[in-house]
């Protein structure tokens, strides 16, 4: 209790999880919460003297399951570990806090949701302005910028932080942008938002010696925040963050405005009926296999562009896609077999990744070699240009390869994970372990024979190990070598030196393949983060061309054509239809097509009339909904649409 006792007094306002052999244990008051929020048993250990403890625990491997629901019920949490092997340990097992888990650092694949990003965002102020920082830890995004302070909360929306870090002397409840979202907030000391502090903790974790190449150099908010942001998660989740290699400045240039009113009228992420996702217009136009396509559509979505070239070079492999539909079967088809190569990185960097999560890398990379003869053989430019989006990773692929079984299991202490043939000291211990049923069957067979005992059986448990089982008609002929290990009711079990010699050497050599394969797969993980660039830079490559794909896909689905944009002031809409409402009618409905003609002359303004569910709020939310399909790069529903490029979309719809 008195190890338990120190950690805490650090932890006050946490949950500590105190590991304890082979269970996760808290006492007193954390004791209690935990019960009640997991649901499990709350008991009482005796404490010496004092007072009984409220104990509660759960086993180890069961971690994943339960650590989400303490997050998720507004608990921040401290993992302590036992950090020295209990054999080797002189007294109490030495046990330190290895990792602080919030709703912003939360990265179990239970608690992500996979097509959504889960960032933990900072924010500094300095008058009228605010600087902003924004991490996915899962994935390694990382985006800073800076805006007016009454902008904050549509960056925010842009980005739904599941958790802010901000300086220990914001006075934060009263803010217009908590009172909206209420994420979790972390308040931390204010020297961490230091300017020349932050800017140095960005160029020695990119190991640049400025952040021109960001393009973000002279954003000082932004960097104070980025900065801040990049030392607690580093402290708290014990974490290098080596999958984070860049940094995205957020700027408006280049980009629609769309502030959070204009989103919610639209239906574009939730329901204003259910507040779900069901009949929203990325539930609607979301044809991705992959979770980076669907995160990657969600940005788009965000942040539609006002650029016409950046807009035709998608549209321009959307409908090379759709006018070779044979090819876009098959590369979707492809897709939904591939990893989430974002996330996998995410898990090596923080030590979690799994023998099978690696090999989801290798067998991914290694469709990349295919999808670029396809897309080059369908002679299409556009489609060459996106093949040469890729890089060339097949020396990682074959790394992975040589190194981990295909079949291999989910953990490495499950054994059987490393090749035949890249360790001889591995491949001489599984040849004994693999020859230790052929040993016991002989050494079973020749005390039968020796000691004339036709039922007597040699056979093993986790709680006595091997054994020689003898029935109590037998007992007489049991030489004294035998030592008695076990009584049953009708029999003995015994153990002799030549039989505890084997199991020893059967225990010692299943501990030395685990500390071998750990190792090597350790060098391996090591290896994928020296290599992470590349591997992102296809990942990034993959997202997009999902996209892409996925939008053509819609198209033919949902008989979209493609929009011809200029930069005109011009809007005309030939046999326009909302496409989330089209989507949710009846079989044997049809949706009433609409027209529309507006531009800056005659055609300015139009005045709708009509009585209640006449369909006038449909007809607004159709008109601003093809706008932004049309500049995220997608095709739009209608016959046709020449559509001159907005700089931003305001809504009022309804009462």
């Amino acid at each position: 209790m008195k190890q338990f006792l120190e950690v805490k007094s650090q932890y006050e306002d946490t949950l500590v999880l105190f590991r304890m052999g082979d269970f996760y244990e808290t006492f007193l008051e954390d004791a209690e919460i935990t019960a009640k929020v997991l649901g499990i048993v709350l008991t009482k250990r005796a404490n010496g003297k004092a007072s009984d403890v409220a104990l509660a625990g759960f086993p180890y491997h069961a971690l994943d399951n339960y650590l989400p629901k303490l997050v998720k019920a507004g608990h921040r949490v401290a993992i302590c570990e036992q950090v020295e092997d209990p054999k080797l340990a002189k007294g109490i097992v030495k046990r330190e806090v290895i990792e602080v888990v919030t709703p912003g650092t939360l990265i179990s694949d239970q608690a992500l949701s996979k097509k959504s990003n889960r960032y933990i965002g900072s924010v500094t102020f300095q008058k009228n302005f605010a600087g902003f920082a924004f991490l996915d830890p899962s994935t390694g995004e990382f985006h800073i910028g800076e805006c007016p302070v009454d902008q904050l909360k549509d960056n925010l929306l842009k980005f739904s932080p599941s958790e802010m870090i901000l300086d220990e002397s914001v006075v934060y409840s009263t803010t217009e942008w908590y009172r909206e979202f209420r994420p979790f907030i972390t308040q931390i000391e204010n020297w961490i938002f230091d300017q020349d502090s932050s800017y140095r903790a960005l160029t020695q974790h990119f190991n640049l010696k400025s952040l021109k190449g960001f393009g973000c150099d002279e954003l000082k908010l932004a960097i104070s925040a980025g900065g801040a942001l990049l030392h607690h998660i580093k402290s708290n989740l014990s974490s290098t963050l080596d999958h984070v290699s860049k940094i995205v400045p957020v700027f408006n240039e280049g980009f629609m405005g769309l502030d959070g009113f204009t989103i919610r009228n639209l239906e574009v992420f939730q329901s204003l009926a259910t507040q779900g996702t069901h009949g929203t217009l990325v539930d609607c136009i979301d044809e991705t296999q992959t979770a980076g396509g669907g995160r990657l559509l969600r940005r788009w979505l965000h942040y539609p562009l006002t650029d016409i070239k950046r807009i035709n070079a998608r549209l321009d492999v959307v409908d090379a896609f759709s006018k070779n539909v044979r090819l876009m079967k098959s590369i979707r088809e492809s897709l939904g077999k591939t990893a989430d190569l974002e996330r996998i990185l995410g898990k090596v960097n923080h030590g979690k990744a799994s023998p099978r999560d690696v090999i989801g890398i290798a067998l991914t990379l290694q469709k990349i070699p295919d999808w670029q003869k396809e897309l080059i053989s369908a002679d299409d430019q556009n489609l060459t240009l996106l093949a040469k989006s890729f890089i060339d990773t097949n020396s990682i692929t074959e790394k992975i390869l040589s190194l981990i079984n295909q079949d291999t299991p989910i953990q490495v202490k499950m054994g059987n994970i490393i090749c035949k043939g890249v360790d001889s000291d591995l491949d001489e211990l599984r040849t004994l372990l693999n020859s230790g049923k052929e040993w016991i069957d002989n050494f079973q067979s020749s005390l039968r024979e020796e000691l004339d005992i036709p039922k007597l059986k040699v056979g093993f448990n986790r709680v006595f190990g091997y054994y020689i089982e003898v029935t109590k008609v037998h007992q007489d002929k049991v030489p004294e070598t035998f030592i008695r290990k076990q009584t049953l009711v009708n029999s003995e079990r015994y153990i002799t030196e030549e039989l505890k010699e084997y199991e020893d050497k059967i225990l010692n050599a299943e501990e030395k393949i685990f500390t071998i394969e750990s190792n090597i797969f350790s060098e391996l993980c090591q290896f994928l983060l020296c290599t992470i660039s590349d591997i992102h830079t296809n990942a990034k490559a993959i997202n997009r061309m999902d996209l892409l794909v996925g939008f053509s896909a819609t198209s033919l689905n949902q008989n979209f054509v493609r929009p011809e944009l200029t930069n005109n002031p011009e809007l005309e809409i030939n046999q326009g239809r909302h496409p989330v409402v089209e989507q949710l009618l009846p079989s044997t409905e049809k949706f009433i097509p609409n027209d529309l003609s507006m531009d800056s002359t005659i055609n300015q303004i139009h005045l709708i009339t009509g009585p209640n569910m006449a369909g006038k709020s449909t007809y607004l939310r159709q008109v601003g909904l093809i706008v932004l399909m049309a500049q995220i790069g997608s095709f739009v529903s209608a016959n046709s649409a020449k559509i001159g490029v907005v700089d931003k979309l305001f809504t009022r719809v309804g009462a």
